[in-house]
């Protein structure tokens, strides 16, 4: 199995924790999710994978990035 991401969005915390999201493709089943990977100071980092619509109910800035980098794909 072969995962291919792009990052789309960055955020960083005042206590130097970072979180990065991706959106993701699985090249041999075809499914696409978000990956959440964090850099926790404390216990050297986690990664959650996420269904699209699990992650796009949440709102917010970072779904806002998403729906931005899935508009770049439409034609104009």
């Amino acid at each position: 199995m072969a995962i291919v991401k792009k990052q789309f969005y960055k955020n960083h915390k005042p206590n130097g924790d970072e979180y990065l999201f991706h959106l993701a493709r699985d090249t041999e089943s075809g499914e696409v999710f978000v990956i959440r990977q964090s850099d926790y100071l404390v216990d050297g980092g986690t990664e959650k994978k996420m269904t699209l619509y699990e992650f796009l109910a949440g709102g917010g800035n970072r779904q806002n990035a998403l729906l931005q980098l899935i508009g770049t794909l439409v034609p104009e």
